[in-house]
C-alpha cells in the first residue's frame, strides 16, 4: 500500500518557500540550526513545535519575521 503524503503545516509551508528561494535543503537548515534533520521535518509537517529559542534561530537564517512563523505555529495549535 502507497504511503499518503502529509501535507504542510503552516510553518512548514513557510520554511519550505524559502528554502527554496534560498536554494537551500532542509539538512542545511538542521546544521545551521544544530538540530536533527527529523525535527526539521517534524517542525514542517506540523508533528514537532519549535522552542522560542529555535524560531529565533529559524527566523534569522530565513530571513523571516519571527511573527510571521510564531503565526504559523499557532496556526497549527489551533486545528
Amino acid at each position: 500500500m502507497l504511503k499518503q503524503k502529509t501535507p504542510d503545516s503552516p510553518i512548514g509551508v513557510i520554511i519550505r518557500a524559502r528554502l527554496e528561494e534560498m536554494e537551500r535543503s532542509q539538512p542545511w537548515l538542521a546544521r545551521q540550526v544544530r538540530r536533527c534533520t527529523n525535527t526539521i521535518n517534524g517542525i514542517i509537517r506540523g508533528r514537532l513545535n519549535p522552542s522560542k529559542d529555535l524560531l529565533e534561530k529559524l527566523s534569522s537564517i530565513l530571513s523571516v519575521d519571527i511573527s510571521i512563523l510564531t503565526d504559523a505555529v499557532k496556526q497549527v495549535g489551533e486545528k
